[in-house]
């Protein structure tokens, strides 16, 4: 139950980044006008898109996990920072939870590679 729960919430996190990266790659006007006002360049935004995308589907494959999440992160500290810069508080929600949601998922993937090369390494000594 635990690992289909687990599952679940990699759907619906990669679910949300196919979103907002979709949004980026697509040019919607509400994502120019956000670059826009951080005074980015527009490659930036699709830059960033097509990195959201990826890394989706990298938080699926297990293989991928670490890395997707690590770039997820990255842009996600950016996003809050610029979010606060700017001072467009309103909007800081929505980029703070997914970088804890974030983040748990590294920490665990993490955990879990931790787990698996302790018990490689038993393996190692008993044989």
């Amino acid at each position: 139950m635990k690992r289909v729960l687990g599952y679940v919430f990699l759907v619906v996190l990669a679910g949300v980044f196919v979103m907002t990266g979709y949004t980026k790659v697509t040019g919607a006007e509400m994502m120019i006008d956000t670059f826009e006002s951080f005074s980015y360049p527009t490659w930036t935004m699709y830059l960033i898109g097509a990195l959201e995308l990826l890394s989706a589907v990298g938080l699926l494959i297990p293989r991928t996990r670490i890395l997707a999440s690590g770039i997820l992160t990255f842009i996600l500290i950016g996003a809050v920072g610029s979010h606060l810069i700017y001072a467009q508080y309103a909007a800081i929600p929505l980029p703070a939870g997914l970088l804890v949601a974030n983040i748990a998922v590294l920490l665990v993937s993490l955990h879990r590679l931790e787990e698996e090369e302790s018990n490689m390494d038993m393996d190692i000594v008993q044989a």
